[in-house]
C-alpha cells in the first residue's frame, strides 16, 4: 500500500481566477434571475387570464343549467304538462345543486389556490 506523494504536485499549470470572471459570472447570474422573474411574470399574467375566462364560462353553465332546472319544474305542471314523477325531480334538483356547489368550488379553489407552508 503506497501513500500518495503531496510534494509532486504543482499548480503552475492551473488558469488563475481573475476578478474580471467573477464579475462576467455575476453579471450571467443576475441576467438569468431576470430572465426567470420575467418568465415567472408571464406565466402569472397567462395564468391569470385563463382564470378569468374559466371563471366567465363556468359562471354561464350554471346559469344555463339553473335556467334549464327552473324551466322543467315551471314547465312540468303548467305550459308542457311534462308530469315528471316526484322521484325524477327530486334527482333532478339534487343532481342540480351537487354540479352548482361543485363548479364554484372549482372556480373558487382554482381563484384562491392555498399556498403551501414552506417552514
Amino acid at each position: 500500500m503506497s501513500l500518495l506523494n503531496l510534494s509532486n504536485i504543482s499548480i503552475e499549470n492551473t488558469a488563475a481566477v481573475r476578478p474580471v470572471d467573477i464579475d462576467n459570472a455575476r453579471i450571467q447570474n443576475q441576467i438569468l434571475e431576470d430572465r426567470l422573474g420575467n418568465a415567472k411574470l408571464g406565466r402569472f399574467v397567462e395564468d391569470t387570464i385563463l382564470r378569468r375566462y374559466l371563471t366567465y364560462i363556468f359562471s354561464f353553465i350554471i346559469f344555463l343549467w339553473l335556467a334549464a332546472v327552473i324551466s322543467i319544474l315551471y314547465f312540468n305542471h303548467n305550459l308542457l304538462e311534462l308530469n315528471l314523477s316526484e322521484n325524477v325531480l327530486i334527482t333532478l334538483l339534487t343532481t342540480s345543486s351537487v354540479n352548482v356547489i361543485g363548479m364554484m368550488l372549482i372556480i373558487l379553489k382554482n381563484l384562491f389556490p392555498q399556498v403551501p407552508n414552506q417552514g
